[in-house]
């Protein structure tokens, strides 16, 4: 509980204590999406990411979802013999040589990639305010988050599905990003960043079984746009995680840019069913400032984010604001986040 107090207390004096820092990811700016970003913010939108997918995931009987994450961590073997084997394990999870999954592809572009870009940009905030032991504490933090998020996804994966993500592929991305030509690769060359919604807590909408109170729009996404054309104004942009978008970036004025991209969204993860999503994407300095992204994940025809410092500048009473419209176009959800809040207060109705 202090450790929780102090991370707020250290979020909302993020500008004034990190203002002469210099990292590859947290870049400590006031505005945007990383005028949000700590580790709450980060830990929300991961362990939360897969709630997009309704018909896959849900947050019902974790304490039963934990014993069985925890028992196939403690049996990896048993857990891998229970789908098939090793064969079939490596297969699935991690190189795809008989070519029959698709699994691996979240492994090495979530997992790896994001998932190692997420541990060194929380060690940069931690060690921005002032932590001791940043790369240690950013490590407890993203394992937890990891973890949890195997809980949430134990409704809809495989037994041995943990067994890749938590002892293959986070300590993987650990270690590349650790190393500093492929950390500073990916931020200089790459120009990755994480672009995560807006967690908002919903007190008046129902769980899956009945309850009411839910957090929603939470969600981990990354984006690169390396530099491959001789113009310095347009590169190619990608934007991954539950929904992945293909497009063109094009800088407009100063330090803005627009975005935009085509794809799929997920709409269910075992079998996988997807549906076809684009987007639209105003950012400052690779801080993300407005997005809207049509039919995506969650049962939503329009997920809107407009983050602090769109509106009114660089007050501190600037708005982060969300509104979601369902399928249906009768299910609304609204919610609005101030700068530095890992959360924020949202209304509505539930979209299906």
């Amino acid at each position: 509980m202090y450790k929780l107090s102090t991370l707020m207390i250290f979020s909302s004096l993020s500008v004034a204590l990190c203002a002469q820092t210099q990292h590859l990811f947290y870049k400590c700016q006031s505005y945007g999406s990383e005028s949000q970003f700590n580790p709450i913010y980060s830990f929300l939108n991961y362990t939360l990411d897969t709630l997009q997918i309704p018909k896959s995931f849900d947050d019902e009987n974790l304490s039963n979802r934990w014993k069985e994450v925890r028992w196939n961590l403690g049996h990896p073997h048993a857990a891998i013999q229970m789908e098939g084997g090793w064969s079939a394990f490596v297969n699935r999870q991690v190189f795809p040589y008989r070519f029959t999954e698709n699994d691996w592809i979240p492994n090495y572009s979530l997992h790896l990639l994001g998932g190692g870009m997420t541990w060194l940009k929380n060690a940069e905030w931690f060690e921005s305010h002032g932590f001791p032991l940043p790369r240690l504490s950013a490590f407890v933090v993203i394992t937890a988050a990891e973890l949890f998020q195997e809980v949430v996804e134990k409704k809809s994966t495989w037994h041995d599905d943990e067994i890749a993500d938590v002892y293959l592929f986070r300590p993987a991305g650990i270690l590349l990003f650790a190393w500093e030509p492929f950390a500073r690769f990916a931020a200089d060359t790459l120009q990755l960043q994480s672009w995560g919604y807006q967690p908002m807590y919903a007190p008046d909408l129902e769980r899956n079984y009945g309850k009411r109170g839910r957090i929603i729009n939470a969600g981990e996404n990354f984006i690169v746009r390396p530099n491959m054309f001789k113009s310095e104004r347009v590169k190619p942009f990608v934007f991954f995680g539950m929904t992945n978008l293909f497009g063109l970036s094009h800088r407009s004025s100063g330090a803005d840019s627009i975005s935009w991209g085509i794809g799929t969204a997920m709409l269910e993860a075992k079998p996988a069913e997807m549906r076809l999503s684009g987007g639209i994407f105003w950012d400052r300095d690779n801080s993300l400032l407005a997005s809207l992204i049509l039919n995506g994940t969650d049962n939503l025809a329009l997920r809107l984010n407009i983050h602090p410092g769109a509106i009114f500048g660089k007050s501190i009473w600037s708005p982060g604001i969300y509104v979601g419209i369902g399928d249906r176009y009768k299910d609304i959800n609204f919610g609005i986040t101030i700068k530095y809040s890992p959360l924020g207060i949202a209304s509505g109705k539930q979209p299906r």
